[in-house]
């Protein structure tokens, strides 16, 4: 072993795994806002109905993976195991225990990273010296995969032990390295929100972390012994070597959460709902909602009979330009067991519409409800003893999508919240993990909110963002399978795909404010499950590189023709492990139809996968060479994003020292307590400041907690 070649190479892939974090913990200097509760940076760009620069990524791909398959001399796969092969040699002294790595060489792994990067670089909005600068990821991509391969078979030549740059350890590194890259494309690329200015509150968790950590190494070494087959000769150089590392990631993560689920149903630790009904204050954002205003409002009557106690309905109506507040106060007035008003402020965007009602209440817990969403009848019932624990500050419900419509894409939805739900965020829960609660159903402990300066204004995820900063002020977040919520689903591609970019966009966002090493670990929630959607990006977009190289290597390869079904399989065999855990609860619970659609499955996941390439290739871009960063003024206005696309905007003033965000968004016309309101305003069955007091449903005593 060269020992003083050992440790320059080290020392240079240290650098580069530095060079790839200290972009990620900089902050830029485009956001504007006050890091807390106003984001101001620009705009994303809307795409198209046609989705031009999708299509052209896709053409940029195959072009690379024709011209990595067909070009023989010199032969790209060729050159990089030559590399590979010079670096060891150097590294071991022993050319001859090197060759015997060399030829299992199969980089389909590597050339997907680098033909997304590409793909990337030609797509993005940007000009010339940023896209050259993306391309430079892909050289900084490909020395860091050969140094790393390259110490692999140093290792296992000096040790005798199973490591080889070709087995599940490989893949594994390729993916962390290929996440680091990306995240530092991500973050030099296009400009994003700044970190949280939140002080951090929260005590170690000790527990929480031990359990993380458990589950972790647990899964891991499942995770090698699984792949182990791989490295054996005989499968060298089939279809399981090409294609099933490349779901290494998904299968690690899926599976993470599987001790954690099954510690929770051991003890679950359900709260049984008390005769102590306090009053509950539901918050509801509504745009241009006048289809589905009404069946909400019914359903929180119904859950408001179920629970007992006062519950107070606020509309908070954002510049509708339909019969929305109309429709809404006509319902309020027919409300039994719940009391209501409607809140008219101008179309700021979805976020000022919420911390306009947040203002506007006082129950102390808050549960804000979409207006496309139908609640539970038990709702309340199972949420409200949840804050009897001064440690609660978020409790979320399993989701659910609405039956009114069915479409494949509620059918595919019904697999997806039932893995989501009923397993990866029990887990998650178990250990105080869960980085979002939706904005569908999220029930909030008002000091945490209002003390995080309500829902962000200006950037997307304001739900994501809201369930972090409470994690972070020390207050831990749960969900309850008792506790349901109906959501609305999008009906065609095209929705489809636009609700997954406002959600993939969203991901980056809150990644910028929340990630470890930009403001700090706040428990696993943080540390962990944060940081391990920044590397999913990597392993996301090579999803959408693989079909495509997969099929040219099918039809360019007179070998590999016979193992097209194979491929086909190995690809729709990548989702196979959440349909694993979904169908259970789909046969649970009757959905027949849609276990019945579980093998379009892959469609469905190619489909999400495409929602986050559209969120990068929409985002403003950083011009190259960047602008100096100005200091920030002391106020600026904040211009919220339309909710629900609408063109309008209102300028929303940042808040002033000492004077916190929700102050700021009182209504104008709002009257002092117990004055009467106005009609065109207002409309409520009872003085919106002191609600009266419900009358209990007539049944038998309260149900015991039960598990859905």
């Amino acid at each position: 072993m060269n020992l003083p070649i050992l440790v320059l190479t080290v020392a240079l892939l240290a650098v580069l795994i530095a060079a790839c974090l200290l972009p990620v913990r900089g902050d830029g200097g485009e956001d504007r806002g006050d890091g807390r509760a106003v984001v101001i940076i620009p705009r994303h760009t809307k795409t198209p109905p046609r989705h031009p620069r999708t299509w052209l990524f896709f053409i940029v791909v195959a072009a690379a993976s024709l011209i990595f398959l067909g070009l023989r001399r010199p032969s790209l796969g060729a050159l990089y195991a030559g590399a590979v092969s010079h670096v060891a040699a150097a590294l071991t002294g022993n050319q001859a225990s090197v060759n015997g790595y060399v030829p299992w060489l199969r980089p389909a792994l590597v050339f997907f990273g680098v033909a997304y990067i590409i793909g990337t670089a030609v797509v993005v909005r940007a000009n010339l010296g940023r896209r050259l600068v993306i391309l430079g990821h892909a050289v900084l991509y490909l020395t860091m995969t050969i140094l790393a391969q390259s110490l692999m078979i140093a290792i296992g030549i000096a040790s005798g032990w199973l490591v080889a740059p070709f087995g599940i350890e490989a893949t594994l590194a390729n993916l962390l390295i290929g996440g680091l890259v990306v995240m530092r494309l991500t973050f030099t690329t296009f400009i994003l929100p700044r970190a949280t200015t939140l002080p951090r509150a929260r005590r170690p968790r000790r527990w929480d972390t031990l359990l993380t950590c458990c589950a972790l190494v647990t899964v891991v070494t499942l995770l090698i012994a699984g792949y182990a087959f791989i490295s054996e000769q005989p499968n060298l150089g089939t279809a399981w070597q090409v294609g099933l590392p490349l779901y290494a990631a998904t299968i690690l993560f899926a599976l993470m959460f599987a001790p954690l689920w099954l510690l929770w149903w051991i003890n679950p630790k359900l709260p049984e709902p008390a005769r102590d009904c306090p009053p509950v204050d539901i918050i509801v954002p509504a745009y241009n909602e006048v289809e589905n205003i009404a069946r909400l409002l019914r359903s929180i009557d119904v859950a408001a009979a179920s629970y007992g106690g006062p519950v107070r309905v606020t509309v908070s109506n954002d510049g509708s330009t339909d019969d929305t507040a109309q429709v809404a106060a006509d319902e309020i007035a027919r409300l039994r067991y719940a009391r209501g008003w409607v809140l008219t402020g101008q179309n700021a965007g979805q976020s000022a519409a919420l911390n306009r009602a947040i203002a506007a209440t006082d129950a102390e817990i808050l549960v804000r409800i979409d207006a496309d969403c139908v609640m539970g009848e038990d709702a309340l019932v199972f949420t409200v003893p949840w804050f009897t624990d001064p440690e609660i500050g978020c409790v979320g419900a399993m989701e659910e999508p609405r039956t009114d419509t069915v479409t494949w894409f509620h059918r595919m939805r019904v697999l997806e919240t039932a893995f989501q739900f009923r397993f990866a965020r029990l887990g998650q829960s178990l250990v105080d993990g869960i980085v979002v609660i939706p904005g569908t159903f999220m029930a909030m402990r008002r000091g945490p909110v209002e003390a995080a300066g309500g829902f962000p204004v200006g950037m997307n995820g304001e739900d994501s963002d809201v369930t972090m900063q409470i994690g972070r002020l020390g207050y831990r977040v749960v969900v309850d399978p008792r506790i349901r919520s109906y959501e609305d689903v999008p009906r065609s591609p095209g929705e489809f795909v636009e609700q997954r970019t406002r959600w993939a966009r969203a991901g980056f966002h809150v990644y910028a404010r929340h990630v470890p090493l930009r403001s700090g670990t706040a428990g696993p929630r943080v540390w962990f499950w944060t940081l391990r959607r920044g590397f999913s990006w990597f392993s996301i977009q090579a999803g959408l590189v693989a079909p495509v190289f997969l099929l040219e290597l099918a039809l360019t390869e007179p070998g590999y023709r016979d193992r097209l079904l194979a491929f086909g399989l190995l690809y729709v065999a990548g989702g196979g492990v959440i349909l694993a855990v979904s169908l259970p609860y789909a046969i649970k619970n009757g959905h027949w139809r849609s276990v019945l659609w579980a093998p379009t499955w892959v469609a469905y996941a190619f489909l999400r996968r495409l929602g986050t390439l559209e969120a990068a290739i929409s985002l403003p871009a950083r011009p190259f060479p960047a602008r100096p960063a100005q200091p920030l003024p002391a106020t600026a206005p904040a211009r919220a994003p339309a909710y629900a696309e609408a063109d309008r905007t209102a300028e929303i003033p940042a808040p002033e020292a000492g004077r916190s965000l929700l102050s700021l968004l009182q209504p104008e016309a709002s009257p002092p307590a117990g004055a009467r309101r106005s009609p065109s305003t207002w409309a409520a069955t009872g003085r919106p400041g002191s609600p009266r007091r419900a009358p209990r449903h007539p049944r038998e005593p309260r149900r015991k907690s039960r598990r859905s």
